[in-house]
């Protein structure tokens, strides 16, 4: 059967057509029904295979990220008890009421020790926040240089929190001989009421 045999034949009367040309025109017909069947049917479900092989991948994943939390469990925990306690060891730093006043004694000892020359001392307006109170204070000094830089290790070393923050430090008028210095520093304390004390102090550790 050649191309002329081919194009001679009808296409309205494929009864007529000879064996092989039929034979031809049922094997594509197969491969058309069969291919609309994969992409019907197959095709969707290889799609939903992929898709299922993801999911269990990503579940895979988190399950080995929950076993190692599992396993790391009894760390968190130990380590919770370490932040609660080193939490009430801080908010014992935190003066209350009753010693907010004496840090002014406190601070004018240490400025008076070191042979400075305390020019003025006084509390700056305080500043509410969530669970404490910002107490600043601006603090004037006059000394040497060594005996200003010993004043701010002093104040570090109290025992209730003080931080010194922003300064400005000149050199006294030019007929000064002794190289003294005049310092203006902000301090801050934080003042916690007794209730947020126990309240932020509570454990919160399950056993």
């Amino acid at each position: 059967m050649n191309i002329q045999e081919l194009n001679d034949l009808d296409i309205n009367d494929v009864a007529s057509w000879p064996a092989l040309a039929k034979g031809i025109l049922i094997a594509f017909l197969c491969i058309l029904i069969a291919g609309a069947g994969y992409y019907a049917l197959i095709a969707d479900s290889i799609k939903k295979l992929d898709q299922t092989r993801k999911q269990e991948i990503e579940l895979k994943s988190q399950f080995e990220i929950r076993a190692a939390q599992a396993s790391s469990l009894n760390a968190y925990r130990q380590q919770m008890i370490q932040l609660e306690e080193m939490l009430k060891t801080q908010l014992k730093q935190l003066p209350d009421k009753a010693e907010v006043a004496g840090l002014l004694d406190d601070i004018s000892y240490i400025a008076t020790n070191n042979g400075l020359k305390l020019l003025r001392i006084n509390w700056e307006p305080e500043i509410k926040k969530e669970f404490y109170t910002e107490l600043p204070m601006r603090i004037d000094i006059s000394g040497q240089y060594s005996q200003l830089g010993q004043f701010a290790a002093d104040i570090a070393a109290l025992p209730r929190i003080v931080l010194l923050g922003s300064f400005t430090v000149n050199k006294e008028a030019k007929e000064n001989t002794t190289n003294d210095m005049t310092m203006s520093v902000q301090a801050k304390t934080y003042r916690i009421d007794p209730n947020q004390k126990q309240t932020n102090t509570k454990g919160t550790v399950k056993k």
